[in-house]
């Protein structure tokens, strides 16, 4: 059976706490979203494509724009 002593257990809590910081304190880092501009583009793409079930071909797809 293993001992932890002061030291070990010190630093197996310093250890911990750096995981914890970078799994859930992610204060000095920037959030990434898209532009707005693409966005834009992939709404306006999902409004103007079509996708139609067909008879001869299984699946129809149409950019209507």
């Amino acid at each position: 059976m293993n001992q932890i002593t002061i030291f070990n257990y010190q630093a197996l809590k310093q250890e911990e706490k750096e995981l914890k910081s970078l799994l859930f304190c992610k204060k000095n880092q920037k959030e990434f979203s898209p532009k707005k501009t693409t966005v834009a583009a992939l709404l306006n793409y999902s409004k103007s494509l079509s996708i139609r079930k067909s008879k001869y071909m299984h699946v129809f797809e149409m950019v209507l724009n």
